[in-house]
């Protein structure tokens, strides 16, 4: 697992990266559709810049980590209800900032680089508000990469059909996976009996991880020796994107990206299940 201290330096290296791109950006790029159902380039920007981390960080590293105003205590948390309120905060957003708002979003960037860059190694564990319950530090810290890079795929993808993650980031995007997992499948008491899904990730961040669904939600962990329902194979990045929301599971299985083995309804059925958050 990546140190918080090579993390840090990984989200330096991706902001700096997309700072250009986004600064290149016309006014027509800005208004196309984005790999993200119904948001527009310049709406996913807005998503990114209205989330005041470095805030929320600031604060943790203080030893606080109350809700910052406006902000909903953990005790209301919703998950349907927190994905509403990111959609409502990136539209304010952008309406807020409009033709500013990319030099909104890089100072947003470039002020969450700042902070995590300030980070000491007695501080990666303290508590910062985070909606759903507190986080330590380094977890955010993960996150932010995650959010960026994702949302720089969510753009890029859409601009240049031959952009891909980087291998540094995949490889957090896979440690961060366990957290996307338990927002992306929902309770479902129709599920008697837990269903296994193995994924064998191959090439730079090679690695085995159980997905196991039951009637409670998802959990993820490393492969078992157990047999699973059902095996997946595919690479890296396919793996953080179908994990993501980004790459639906069948088309992956349609275009080569993905590979199974073991019963082809619950193949397809991992995909159906799959709501995100």
């Amino acid at each position: 697992m990546t140190t918080p201290e090579a993390t840090a330096k990984i989200l330096e290296s991706e902001v700096n990266a997309v700072k250009g791109y986004l600064a290149a950006l016309s006014e027509f790029d800005l208004q196309k559709p984005s790999a993200c159902e119904n948001w527009s380039v310049a709406d996913v920007m807005a998503h990114l810049a209205g989330q005041d981390h470095a805030l929320v960080i600031r604060k943790g590293l203080e030893g606080d980590y109350s809700p910052p105003e406006g902000a909903p205590a953990v005790a209301n948390h919703n998950e349907d209800e927190f994905a509403q309120r990111i959609f409502n905060r990136a539209l304010a957003t952008k309406e807020q900032h409009g033709g500013n708002l990319t030099a909104y979003l890089i100072q947003r960037l470039e002020e969450v680089v700042e902070v995590f860059n300030s980070v000491g190694p007695q501080d990666w564990e303290k508590l910062c508000y985070w909606p759903p319950g507190p986080e330590q530090v380094q977890t955010l810290l993960s996150q932010r990469v995650a959010e960026l890079t994702m949302h720089t795929w969510d753009i890029r993808s859409v601009l240049d059909d031959q952009y891909h993650l980087s291998d540094d980031a995949v490889s957090v995007l896979i440690d961060g996976v366990d957290r996307a997992v338990r927002r992306a499948f929902r309770p479902d008491p129709s599920i008697n009996t837990p269903i296994t899904h193995r994924f064998v990730i191959e090439g730079a961040s090679a690695t085995k991880k159980d997905i196991v669904i039951g009637f409670a939600g998802a959990q993820i962990g490393p492969a078992s020796s157990e047999e699973p329902d059902v095996t997946f194979e595919c690479d890296g990045e396919s793996y953080v994107l179908i994990m993501y929301g980004r790459l639906k599971i069948a088309d992956a299985l349609a275009h080569g990206q993905l590979y199974f083995d073991g019963n082809s309804a619950l193949a397809v059925g991992f995909g159906r299940r799959f709501v995100g958050g």
